[in-house]
């Protein structure tokens, strides 16, 4: 076993649980782990599997990281450092964020109560849209029963004398998979033919969604509305939790519909013009209102004290 431990800054405030727990949203998430203390996260670097091992300094902003390793990859460090930026947001500056919030009485006690939380983002666009085909008109629960099956059978093990982690699949973990195959784990059958269309796009032509950083807001929900199988709500997924744009609602998402009413006692539950509406008046952080009721139903349902 070949381990490499360093630091990494985080821009002050900055809190890992949080963070993690908008990352990994419910506790039966296999692939974003955290025991309440280390987040654990397999990835494929140089096509080898590598277990990240991140906790955070008692009272810094901070985080400690611990990576394994069967084989031994030439200095991984730097990718290592390059993902768990992009997926835990530890660079990003919310300070101006604090400042917008600080006069509004009902967003005020919600951003500080959680206040520390990073806006997360998915490590790829390919996850990204794999986890928004998986939740299409489902729960989350029933989400991640795809998303877990999905990746015990097709993922890269990573494996220890007591324990198997895995990374997430890959495109060319899928794209040769049959409609069958992944509905004997619980996809439907068009659900099947997108995930398998979607890997060998992204697999055989890269470029087709390489530069979606690039693009506009719209232009990126009318490119990936091209595929067939993926609507407003997946493509608006993307946007928050694949491209980190913090400025978007996901419109049709049925929780946030229930969780506005709520928080803006709001007499009926508000359809997609008035997420819009709602998510012009928060400009541009509506996105990261969105983590943050997230982790408000958490605690609320026990999941996080």
């Amino acid at each position: 076993m070949h381990k490499l431990c360093f630091n990494l800054p985080a821009m002050a405030p900055f809190r890992l649980d949080l963070t993690v727990w908008a990352l990994k949203r419910r506790s039966r998430n296999i692939v974003d782990q955290w025991n309440g203390v280390c987040y654990t996260r397999v990835f494929i670097i140089k096509n080898s599997p590598i277990k990240v091992e991140v906790q955070q300094k008692k009272g810094k902003s901070e985080i400690s990281v611990v990576a394994s390793t069967h084989h031994l990859i030439a200095d991984p460090k730097l990718e290592i450092s390059r993902l768990l930026n992009m997926t835990l947001g530890l660079e990003i500056d919310l300070r101006w964020f604090y400042k917008l919030t600080k006069y509004d009485k009902v967003l005020h006690p919600l951003v500080l109560k959680y206040k520390g939380v990073k806006p997360p983002r998915l490590p790829s666009i390919f996850e990204a849209l794999v986890n928004a085909i998986a939740f299409q008109q489902f729960s989350l629960e029933a989400g991640f029963s795809l998303l877990n099956n999905l990746t015990v059978k097709y993922g890269k093990p990573f494996k220890e004398k007591d324990s198997i982690c895995y990374a997430f699949p890959e495109p060319c973990e899928l794209m040769n998979c049959t409609v069958k195959e992944l509905m004997s784990i619980g996809f439907s059958q068009n659900k099947s033919k997108t995930l398998i269309l979607i890997a060998s796009t992204i697999f055989h032509h890269e470029e087709t969604l390489s530069n979606l950083d690039e693009l506009s807001n719209d232009d990126i929900v009318q490119l990936l509305s091209n595929f067939k199988g993926i609507g407003r709500w997946s493509a608006e997924y993307v946007l928050l939790r694949g491209l980190r744009r913090t400025e978007i609602l996901p419109g049709d998402d049925v929780g946030i519909h229930k969780s506005l009413m709520g928080l803006l006692s709001l007499r009926k539950r508000p359809d997609y013009d008035r997420i819009k509406k709602i998510e012009k008046k928060w400009y541009p952080y509506a996105g990261l209102i969105y983590f943050h009721i997230l982790l408000r139903k958490l605690s609320e349902n026990k999941v996080i004290e």
